[in-house]
């Protein structure tokens, strides 16, 4: 068994296992940025030989592709390829069952010769590896939890996600191991997921991005969140080639250089004065999350905030008739006022609430 080489977290990419050492109580550690930096990379190396991690995928054909690769593809999809390069170790996958798979070190042939060293499963799997013992797991690693655009994401992703972790989780605390680490990696592509919002995290992702904070830490939640920047870790000289300089300061390149979420609109969500206006609207949300919807009596704009007021009438969205009647009574009318620049919103989810209603309720 080849042993690694101690990491050096100052050699100008991210490691993952600095924030696991530097925040060692946090359940749940939120990473996103422009590609490149080693998120996916650190989070396998760390473990390697120390611990066995559960590497999710989204779907059993992803798993599939990686486990039963043959050399029949242009490039290897195996996440351990630059791993297997940079220090001369031979991880392969091997199939275990629809939707699972493990990676072991493997003699030059592919044949495993030791313990598995991590797992791979796919979230459409969930359910059928629940009876499985995978306590072994210390980390489950998702990778790209945010989507790629035009890619086929399931309403219940977030659930499953905490599902399949309370599952390991319950394994690992019976049999006295210590609690499971659930790290989630994605690019700057869209804020609003069904991840983010089943964790309720979006406003704070959002405030960080406007505030320019890098790393948060909620220490009530055990929840870290990093924001890798430019700033944070300076591409390397090849990255700032071609294309960083034929598409600086374009929206494609906040995305792909700075991991900013440039695709969402914050324009819209502001810190605004209730003076001169009544509130209309109460709307009690995911259990319970509460929002109001204002109108100014001087120039007819509406304002959707978090302060109680006085209201006319309330929606309570966890019930499905209540979802179809504020939709029917007030949603498209409020949308349009959004759209006209007549509504402003004191958070991003209210924002993403009205403008992407349907997203969240089957109406």
């Amino acid at each position: 068994m080849t042993q690694l080489p101690p990491e050096d977290f100052n050699d100008g990419y991210y490691h993952i296992g600095k924030d696991f050492e530097d925040y060692p109580d946090a359940v749940i550690y939120i990473v996103w940025s422009r590609r490149g930096p080693g998120k996916t990379y650190g989070a396998l190396r760390y473990p390697y030989h120390k611990f066995k991690t559960l590497y999710i995928k989204r779907t059993n054909k992803d798993v599939k592709t990686i486990c039963e690769y043959a050399g029949d593809l242009d490039f290897d999809p195996s996440p351990w390829v630059p791993l297997n390069r940079d220090f001369g170790i031979n991880v392969k996958p091997r199939l275990l069952k629809e939707g699972l798979g493990a990676f072991y070190d493997a003699d030059p042939d592919g044949n495993p010769v030791g313990p598995v060293v991590n797992y791979v499963a796919s979230l459409n799997a969930i359910k059928s590896i629940k009876g499985m013992d995978l306590s072994e797991a210390e980390w489950i690693i998702i990778d790209e939890f945010v989507p790629q655009a035009g890619e086929v994401v399931k309403k219940a992703e977030g659930e499953m996600v905490l599902d399949l972790y309370e599952t390991v989780n319950r394994d690992r605390r019976k049999r006295g191991r210590p609690g499971l680490k659930l790290m989630l990696f994605a690019n700057a592509e869209e804020i609003s997921t069904h991840i983010t919002n089943e964790l309720e995290v979006v406003d704070t992702m959002a405030e960080m991005q406007a505030t320019g904070q890098n790393i948060l830490y909620d220490e009530q939640r055990g929840i870290l969140f990093h924001h890798i920047t430019m700033e944070d870790f300076p591409m390397q000289d090849i990255e700032l080639q071609d294309m960083y300089k034929v598409m600086k300061g374009t929206a494609w390149a906040e995305k792909s250089f700075e991991g900013s979420f440039s695709k969402n609109d914050f324009s819209n969500v502001v810190k605004k004065s209730l003076k001169h206006m009544r509130c209309l609207y109460h709307i009690n949300y995911r259990r319970n999350n509460n929002a109001y919807i204002y109108l100014s009596n001087k120039d007819g704009t509406y304002y959707m905030c978090s302060t109680p007021g006085k209201f006319i009438q309330s929606y309570d969205l966890n019930k499905e008739n209540q979802q179809k009647r504020f939709y029917i009574e007030h949603c498209s009318m409020l949308r349009d006022a959004c759209i006209a620049d007549r509504m402003l919103f004191e958070k991003y989810s209210y924002y993403d609430l009205i403008i992407n209603y349907k997203n969240f309720y089957d109406i």
